[in-house]
């Protein structure tokens, strides 16, 4: 189940562009709040993609107070690549409590937003 960006236009479906598809995880991504992070993995699974796709999206992040790609970690909590560096990564989701250790984020602060996005009961598919 996914989140399917599609665009119905004279009854011909358009798959999303590259830049519209990174807007699309920078939303996601400014869903998580202090404290929280989440994982390439689980954003991708939302919007159907690789999870390496979202990796680049947020490596082109623009806006790195706006949109907080250092709350995307790896599934199993490491912290992952930055285009700031690792070490400031760690030392932001420090200071906003996702208590690092080992090179990991804490399992009390993973947010899974594929859980909350998607409903079964509106039969496995949302769209936006």
């Amino acid at each position: 189940m996914t989140i399917h960006l599609v665009e119905l236009r004279n009854n011909v479906v358009r798959s999303p562009t590259s830049s519209e598809l990174c807007e699309a995880v920078y939303a996601l991504t400014q869903l998580l709040n202090l404290g929280e992070v989440t994982s390439y993995s689980d954003l991708a699974r939302l919007l159907g993609v690789h999870p390496r796709i979202i990796a680049r999206c947020l490596k082109y992040n623009q806006h790195v107070i706006a949109i907080p790609c250092h709350r995307v970690v790896y599934k199993n909590l490491r912290l992952g690549g930055y285009s700031l560096g690792v070490a400031l990564k760690e030392r932001l989701l420090k200071l906003e409590g996702a208590l690092i250790t080992n090179g990991r984020a804490s399992k009390n602060s993973y947010r899974c937003l594929s859980k909350e996005l998607l409903d079964d009961r509106a039969g496995g598919r949302r769209f936006i």
